[in-house]
Parts: C-alpha cells; sequence; structure tokens
C-alpha cells in the first residue's frame, strides 16, 4: 500500500466541470466582447482626433492649437495601445482542453492587466493636453469668467476619475472570473 505508483493509481480523479466546447463558447463571447468594446474605444478616439483637429484649424492662438496636438497625439496612441495591446487573439481550432483553458485564462489576464493599467496608456496620455487647455483657459479668462475653464477641469476630472473607476470595476470581475476558472480546474 505504500507504493507510489499504488497510491497515485487508486486515487480519486475529480470530474471535469467545465468542457472544451463551453470553455470556446466562454472564449468566445469574450472575444466578441472585446472587439466591440475596441470599436467603440478606436470610435471616440476617431471623434476626438476628428473635433480637437476642426478646432485646431479654427483658431489662430499658438497655446490652443499645441494643446489640441497634445490632446491629438494622446489619442492616437489610445487608438494604436488599444488595437496592439487589447485586440482579442484567436482561439486556435485545434486546441486541446488544458491548451484551451490556459488560452482562455491567458486572455483573461491580459484583459484584466490592461484595464488595471488604463491611467498608464488611456487617460494618461489626455492628461497634458487638457491641463495646458484648461491652464491656458484660466490664465486669458476674464476674472468673472475663471470659473469655466475650472469647471472644465472639475468635470473632466471627475469624468477620468470615472472612467478609471469603471476599469478597474471590469478588471476585478475579470479576476473574479480567472479565480472560477482555477477553481474548477484544479489541476492547472
Amino acid at each position: 500500500m505504500d507504493d507510489p505508483r499504488n497510491l497515485w493509481q487508486k486515487q480519486e480523479v475529480e470530474e471535469v466541470k467545465i468542457s472544451v466546447d463551453e470553455l470556446r463558447v466562454k472564449a468566445a463571447k469574450f472575444q466578441t466582447r472585446i472587439r466591440w468594446r475596441n470599436l467603440r474605444e478606436l470610435a471616440a478616439c476617431l471623434f476626438v482626433i476628428t473635433a480637437f483637429g476642426a478646432m485646431s484649424l479654427k483658431t489662430s492662438q499658438t497655446v490652443p492649437r499645441i494643446s489640441f496636438a497634445l490632446i491629438i497625439a494622446g489619442a492616437i496612441y489610445v487608438a494604436w495601445h488599444i488595437q496592439k495591446w487589447g485586440s482579442p487573439k484567436v482561439l486556435p481550432a485545434d486546441l486541446g482542453r488544458t491548451n484551451c483553458v490556459g488560452f482562455y485564462r491567458d486572455e483573461l489576464e491580459r484583459q484584466c492587466n490592461l484595464l488595471r493599467s488604463i491611467w498608464k496608456w488611456y487617460l494618461g496620455p489626455l492628461i497634458p493636453g487638457m491641463s495646458l487647455l484648461v491652464v491656458y483657459g484660466i490664465w486669458v479668462a476674464p476674472s468673472d469668467r475663471r470659473w469655466f475653464p475650472i469647471a472644465y477641469a472639475v468635470a473632466a476630472a471627475a469624468f477620468f476619475w470615472l472612467i478609471g473607476w469603471l476599469n478597474q470595476y471590469a478588471a476585478r470581475r475579470l479576476e473574479a472570473q480567472i479565480a472560477e476558472l482555477d477553481r474548477d480546474l484544479p489541476s492547472m
């Protein structure tokens, strides 16, 4: 009875709680969600580039043009980053169960890490241009109208905080999915 081979062969085998087909369906749904998210974000970047580009053409003032250029550069960086690092990888059709689980888990982790670092690649690149625009607005505004750029700054900061919070919340949800996957598949 103390023979390791004998013990190994007589041990109870845990039942698999999730099939390869179920994993494939979950992975496909996740990939679809990520594609739609990326499409929305790319559309938002295109809007920002177009709107601030148009404003840049309409103004003759140097500081606002620099601000608009920085915001456009930030939006281009965001679009590049989400396309390069946020695009879902294609699940190969011939993966076995173990590789399918590993692939799906890796995709969940990759997207979770992307969401966790939202301030570095998404919000951060937009802050310099927006900050310069606000400071310039406060500088040139008449004293009785300085509240407007300040209100704009507060609203923008609140909006950025909300975007950051929503992405952290989404990252926590992905972490919960990863933990659930790890619980369902203890042999991984």
